[in-house]
């Protein structure tokens, strides 16, 4: 099974066609148009839900692929059942001279955080690499910048160069979220649970990158915390200055070991979010205004209100 989702997984979501009677009844609608005598041909459950896990060794029937591909104009059925590169889902696939008003262009990325990975990945093949990151505890970016790290460790990637910065909230300072349960008031406790999560994973990024510089495996390479005095409602990823990605914090009721006993506390849960993506690629023109105003932000937070990172 691929480590990212295939394509045509991608396009439901973002279409919003992921349950299975929604399926049927755009698939229908589709097979229609194709040839009538394929209407209500669409698959079972248990045979979409193959389709959408990789779990195939080779393409669907022939019928299939046809109605799929009226689904989705410009994809192929060899493409559909792809895993989702941005390579794959950002190209072009307007006919020829069509421009891009009116045809429905890339997907846009909308789905749990951890999904990020592909595009850190992607944003990895660029010849100099940007990552700014402001939320939490930057435990998602931890999990998902691992594997091209490594990946320069090997030989196997070398950027010219590397810059990640974090922009984190100060756990040393009263900090409204996450806060105690029942009154809704500062914990210190709290605060060092926050700020062990944040040594364990923020952290760690910075000295991964410092031990691939000083080993020589970059030339150019820095990675810098900064803290703020604001509460963790959302996070947003800017990658090269080309994609941006932003999600909500859900605010859970929570119950944690603090000290010797367990306390209830309302805590952002950072894998749960679901982040929403704009990339300059998508054709879109909010979408580029949408990166430069999350850039702005991020530069003016960082040189304003911020302040140096003491672990």
């Amino acid at each position: 099974m691929p480590e990212q989702p295939i394509a045509l997984k991608t396009l439901l979501r973002e279409r919003h066609w992921q349950n299975y009677s929604r399926f049927c009844a755009e698939y229908d609608s589709a097979a229609g148009r194709v040839d009538p005598s394929l209407a209500q041909t669409y698959p079972s459950r248990a045979q979409l839900h193959r389709w959408l896990t990789g779990a195939l060794r080779s393409l669907p029937y022939p019928d299939h692929c046809r109605v799929l591909e009226e689904m989705f104009p410009g994809w192929t059925a060899a493409q559909l059942f792809q895993p989702a590169s941005p390579d794959l889902l950002y190209a072009d696939r307007r006919p020829h001279g069509e421009s891009a008003v009116g045809f429905g262009g890339p997907p846009a990325f909308a789905g749990p955080s951890i999904g990020l990975r592909p595009f850190i990945e992607h944003a990895f093949t660029s010849e100099h690499v940007r990552i700014d990151f402001a939320g939490f505890s930057g435990e998602t970016l931890h999990g998902v910048i691992q594997e091209p790290l490594d990946k320069i460790r090997i030989g196997v990637i070398k950027p010219a160069s590397l810059a990640v910065r974090l922009l984190l909230p100060d756990t040393t300072a009263p900090m409204a979220l996450p806060c105690r349960a029942d009154d809704l008031g500062d914990d210190a406790e709290n605060r060092a649970r926050a700020g062990r999560l944040t040594a364990r994973h923020a952290s760690a990024i910075l000295d991964g990158v410092h031990e691939l510089a000083r080993l020589g495996l970059l030339n150019d390479a820095s990675a810098q915390i900064r803290v703020h005095r604001c509460a963790p409602l959302f996070k947003l990823y800017i990658l090269n200055g080309e994609d941006a990605f932003f999600g909500f914090y859900p605010i859970v009721r929570n119950t944690v070991p603090l000290g010797r006993e367990t306390r209830e506390i309302y805590d952002p849960m950072g894998k749960d979010s679901v982040v929403f993506h704009h990339s300059a690629r998508g054709g879109q023109p909010a979408d580029l205004s949408y990166i430069e105003q999350a850039q702005s932000w991020f530069d003016a937070m960082w040189q304003t209100i911020s302040y140096e990172h003491t672990a």
